[in-house]
């Protein structure tokens, strides 16, 4: 957004040596961000404005007229290139001797075989580039060969702010919104906005303009007028100036003002000819209406979109664009000029489907000042009547407002003000910031309270509560003079946590030891995940308030997560472990705990299912270990497999007797379900409750003694059918006894073509020794008989 310095000038006395870089840079510190500065200088002597007496165009040249002009009495002629001129305008004009900037100084020369004297100045050549190659016209106020002095015309400075930093201001969307804070920052007066008094607007002599509001949460405010003797012509040269410098294309008067009135106090405004639209309602279009906006091009109305209608015929799109058919032409002679306030949602929702954004919806949308539909009006009086000398109301100031809001109060702890921005803040300065805002200000006898009544400008969409109040002192009190102070607070230690402290121990083992990256998601499921996976949690502790649909349910394990997890990084890694610590829910009030922690992985590598399951089971052994100081055994699941473990490849994981989670491998159908490509891609899962191993009691560890003599290891491969489980080779294992047998362990489990399809390999590991001697090689030999035997009848094959 632009801000014209002359145009603020109009309403605060700025201090006359302040330097407009250092009043931009207080403003960034202040109020909002400021993007750049930009001085206008038109260097240029000896302009003056002239009568277009004569213009015909030049034969062959069908982009140069021949025009002659009156300057005050006297005669030019000169070949101009500008488009449009016919006899009667009035433009800016440099004849010769007079100097231009880069064009230098101005002389009498030919153009296309015709004397040309001087030149027609386009807006780029006085600081007006939104006019590029036009030539500006001068309204009929302004008598030919009236001297136009750059200095009080043209030169200015002009400060672009950055829109997103004024999102929530609408009050500074407009020229006086700024002229407020700069006369707050400088402790100056802010001058009165010169308008029409309202009485004169408001005669019940004249008849009110009918104005049905068909939605008022959509529509809180409709104001307008009804007009007579107006008529196209240019708006005035300082007025022209003043748009072109902040953006806008000058284009007439009519136009003009309502684009001033909008860029000045933020109040967009809307021309209908008046012999057209006599009458307004406010209404929601219906789905699929068409309807032609003032650019010429037909739209197709959104659902929800709001239209200006007379009779009930769609003439404007309500806050973006006004319609063709009713637009202000040359013929107008009566003008019916409205302002109104619309609900901010519904302008921005209308503007986005339509992709068509304009300045009014950039406005609309950011919840303007009720207000200003009126105060939008009596400015447009007071500017337009003395261009329009024929000016005469046809209606009353009629003002559709059902619903005015309430005044906003807002009451303060003058203690906290000091707590909060972290300094003591004198009351006298409180109330000096506030009151130069325009807030109204009380504070309490014991100075303990303040109240401050927001301001209609200020409580539409930006100062609602406390925070917002002790903002706007914080700002004017300086950021930068805020003095950053440590604050003084009381240390405890706090008690050790058992789960905490298991977690942390997890965490750091599987993170810093074993090549696992730690995730943190929801507590929630997704619904659509789990759709996709084809998973039914069955009954959940629900949200009453979801952050969205689909995410109500607190979800009762890890891995629907983790697996989603999986799916986001396998596009990037070939291999990797995730682990989370996470809370689940349990559904029942019955159980001792609803709320219970977890521990999770997910572990994706290579092809080889046996492999990464046998490294899972590793890794729970080393967590087991390191962690938990006990053993763990596997065991076939007693309960139910959920769909992401394998019906052939799971185990419960026992601890003591207690069973605290499962490990298993994803099975086809569930890879298949979250992509077709991982079909042959290994993924293994585990997850154990940790909350079930703080009942535990503690481990106790005796340490066996050293042996007195060697002890003699002896692997033993044995095959057995593939459909005979682990567990009840093991449980039969068990039941051997022998006077040397220490210790008889797992080893590995191998499967493949070479011993068949239908057999599988189990290696296990003797531990044998005496306390009393070294074991000669008869005894290992007779321990190896007798063990072999045991196997040959448990149906138990020795691999060869």
């Amino acid at each position: 957004m632009y801000i014209s310095l002359n145009w603020i000038r109009d309403f605060v006395d700025l201090p006359t040596d302040v330097d407009p870089r250092a009043l931009a840079e207080r403003f960034t510190l202040t109020t909002a961000e400021v993007e750049g500065i930009e001085e206008i200088r038109v260097d240029a002597t000896g302009l003056v404005s002239a009568e277009i007496k004569t213009c015909a165009p030049i034969p062959d040249r069908d982009n140069l007229s021949l025009v002659t002009l009156d300057v005050g009495g006297n005669e030019h002629t000169t070949v101009s290139a500008a488009s449009g001129l016919k006899t009667g305008d009035r433009v800016v004009y440099a004849p010769p001797g007079a100097r231009v900037g880069e064009l230098g100084e101005l002389s009498i020369t030919e153009v296309a075989g015709r004397r040309s004297e001087g030149m027609i100045l386009p807006g780029e050549a006085i600081g007006m580039p939104t006019a590029e190659q036009e030539a500006i016209r001068l309204p009929a106020s302004m008598p030919a060969g009236t001297p136009i002095d750059p200095a009080e015309w043209f030169n200015d400075w002009v400060i672009e702010v950055d829109n997103k930093s004024i999102t929530h201001r609408p009050d500074l969307w407009g020229h006086y919104g700024i002229a407020r804070e700069f006369a707050a920052i400088y402790k100056r007066e802010l001058k009165p906005l010169p308008v029409t008094p309202l009485d004169e607007l408001t005669s019940s002599d004249r008849p009110e303009i009918p104005i049905v509001l068909d939605d008022p949460v959509k529509c809180p405010r409709y104001t307008g007028l009804l007009l007579r003797g107006v008529s196209v012509q240019p708006a005035p040269l300082w007025m022209q100036v003043r748009l072109a410098h902040v953006g806008v294309r000058p284009i007439s008067l009519l136009v003009d003002l309502t684009n001033y009135i909008m860029a000045e106090i933020a109040q967009p405004m809307h021309a209908f000819d008046g012999e057209k639209v006599r009458q307004i309602e406010v209404a929601v279009a219906a789905p699929g209406d068409k309807f032609t906006t003032l650019d010429g091009v037909e739209r197709t109305m959104p659902a929800g979109a709001l239209m200006i209608q007379s009779k009930r015929r769609s003439v404007a799109l309500a806050g973006i664009m006004g319609g063709a058919d009713t637009e202000v032409t040359s013929d107008t002679r009566e003008l019916l000029l409205e302002s109104a306030n619309f609900e901010p949602a519904t302008i921005r929702l209308c503007a986005a489907a339509l992709a068509h954004r304009t300045d009014a919806a950039a406005r609309f949308e950011k919840s303007l000042d009720p207000t200003n539909t009126v105060l939008s009006v009596q400015r447009f009086m007071h500017l337009a009547r003395p261009e329009l000398p024929d000016l005469t109301l046809v209606s009353r100031l009629s003002d559709a407002f059902p619903h005015p809001p309430a005044p906003r109060t807002i009451e303060i702890d003058l203690p906290f003000v000091d707590r909060f921005i972290g300094q003591p803040i004198d009351r006298a300065q409180i109330r000096d910031i506030l009151e130069r805002l325009e807030f109204g200000v009380s504070i309490s006898d014991d100075e303990q309270t303040l109240t401050v009544r927001v301001p209609s400008f200020r409580a539409a969409r930006d100062v609602a509560m406390e925070a917002d109040v002790i903002e706007e002192i914080a700002r004017y009190v300086g950021y930068d003079r805020i003095e950053p102070h440590l604050p003084e607070v009381t240390l405890r230690s706090i008690e050790s946590s058992p789960s905490h402290a298991l977690e942390r121990a997890s965490v750091e083992l599987l993170c810093r030891g074993l090549s696992f990256y730690e995730v943190q998601s929801y507590i929630w499921y997704d619904s659509a995940w789990l759709r996709q996976l084809g998973y039914d949690p069955g009954p959940c502790v629900e949200l009453r308030n979801p952050v969205a649909a689909g995410l109500e349910r607190f979800r009762r394990n890890l891995l629907p997560g983790l697996l989603a997890m999986m799916d986001r990084n396998r596009h990037h890694f070939e291999k990797f472990r995730l682990a989370e610590v996470g809370s689940v829910f349990a559904p029942d009030d019955e159980v001792e705990r609803r709320e219970q922690r977890h521990l999770g992985w997910v572990w994706l590598e290579g092809r080889d299912e046996d492999a990464l399951l046998a490294g899972t089971k590793s890794v729970i052994e080393t967590w087991a270990r390191q962690v938990l100081g006990r053993a763990v055994r596997f065991a076939e699941p007693t309960t139910d497999r959920l769909l992401w473990e394998s019906p052939y490849k799971s185990a419960d994981v026992w601890v003591a007797d207690q069973c605290i989670g499962r490990c298993s491998v994803v099975p086809i159908a569930c890879k298949c379900a979250i992509d077709e490509h991982l079909r042959r891609t290994a993924i293994a899962t585990a997850e154990i409750n940790l909350t079930s191993l703080l009942a535990l009691p503690p481990a106790d560890t005796r340490l066996a003694s050293v042996p007195a003599f060697p002890l003699v290891e002896r692997d033993f491969s044995v095959l057995a059918p593939a459909k005979r489980r682990y567990e009840e080779i093991a449980a039969r294992l068990a039941t051997f006894t022998h006077p040397l047998l220490r210790s008889l362990a797992f080893v590995g489990a191998y499967q493949s073509q070479a011993i068949g399809p239908d057999r599988r390999s189990f290696t296990f590991r003797a531990v044998i020794g005496d306390d009393s001697r070294t074991l000669t090689d008869d005894d290992v030999g007779g321990f190896n008989d007798t063990f072999l035997s045991f196997l040959t009848a448990e149906g138990l094959e020795l691999r060869k």
